[in-house]
């Protein structure tokens, strides 16, 4: 192997830290940002995935980048349940095939489970009761209401949820099960774990941004409102507030 004509790409990394300040109501919430994008031929440890390149033009042209984030408070603790869109500015090549399965609001042990359930406008989803006692779901939200009266279990058929917004859903029997449902426009969407890691993967190009959280619904991570997609990319964001499990969201019933 000749050097004249080898190209090894080891790698390139920036680093990048944003301080801005988010207004809520009559609080204010801070956010400092530490955002970090790597460019590497090792693997992606945040987001688990390894990938790697032959050379820098080659990437942006075919290889589909991956956007990993990970959210933690102001104590060092993950985030969960913090959920990221991204709609494109631009005309995609294909559109990407919604799942033909409906998605899944589960009630588990006077929980609904998952609490936060991301979809694409147009999604089914159904409610089983996995308990063995009665729930009644109900939601007013104007995104979409419903009603799902007294039952064990449910082999009814799903709701479909066609309009882009949040749906908070409530029990009528047990008043501290609290769900949402995020409908979006966009194929990309992801939400944090219980680690506070989110990954998604999509094309190349500018994007709107959008953040959501059930106890800071206002909440922005990125300083601005679009995003230039070119390459995988790892962004770290440390939020001055301490988000708890204490089932207490600011969001519920907030139209």
């Amino acid at each position: 192997m000749q050097k004249n004509n080898t190209l090894l790409i080891k790698s390139m990394s920036f680093a990048l830290s944003i301080f801005f300040t988010s207004h809520r109501r009559a609080s204010t919430f801070n956010i400092t940002s530490f955002i970090t994008g790597t460019f590497t031929s090792s693997a992606l440890l945040l987001a688990g995935a390894t990938l790697s390149w032959a050379h820098a033009a080659e990437t942006s042209l075919s290889a589909t980048p991956s956007i990993s984030i990970y959210v933690s408070d102001a104590n060092g603790e993950p985030v969960k349940d913090m959920v990221l869109t991204l709609t494109p500015n631009f005309t995609l090549a294909s559109t990407p095939q919604r799942e033909e399965e409906p998605a899944i609001m589960n009630q588990i042990d006077k929980q609904f489970a998952p609490h936060v359930l991301v979809v694409q406008s147009g999604t089914d989803i159904s409610f089983p009761n996995a308990d063995n006692l009665f729930h009644h779901v109900y939601s007013f939200s104007p995104t979409k209401q419903f009603e799902l009266k007294l039952y064990k279990e449910f082999t009814a058929e799903p709701l479909r949820f066609e309009q882009a917004g949040i749906v908070d859903i409530g029990c009528n029997i047990h008043d501290w099960m609290l769900g949402y449902i995020v409908v979006t426009d966009s194929p990309f969407f992801a939400k944090t774990d219980e680690e506070g890691l989110m990954n998604v993967s999509l094309p190349v190009g500018e994007y709107s941004v959008m953040t959501w959280h059930p106890q800071q619904p206002d909440v922005k991570l990125f300083n601005s409102a679009t995003l230039h997609i070119t390459n995988s990319q790892e962004y770290k964001f440390v939020l001055d507030a301490v988000f708890s499990d204490d089932d207490f969201d600011e969001g519920f019933g907030d139209y």
